[in-house]
């Protein structure tokens, strides 16, 4: 409580219906496009896994022409 008798916003914002809506269609968003680029195709490897996560997630990436295929054999 404030000293003005009203409630004080935290350092993070409060999560409405809006934000939690917008935050599903992204990440469906990012479903629909990694698959359609073939990311989800063969989840064999943990190269494969975390390249379909990251695909997800960094989706508009895709759509620039970027490639998320990550490749961890050198490690």
């Amino acid at each position: 409580m404030s000293w003005l008798g009203g409630r004080t916003r935290g350092a993070r914002a409060e999560h409405t219906p809006v934000r939690s809506l917008a935050s599903v269609a992204y990440v469906l968003l990012g479903v629909l496009i990694a698959s359609q680029h073939g990311y989800y195709t063969d989840l064999g490897t943990v190269s494969q896994v975390l390249s379909a996560v990251v695909a997800t997630v960094l989706w508009p990436l895709i759509l620039l022409g970027a490639n998320l295929h990550l490749s961890l054999s050198h490690l």
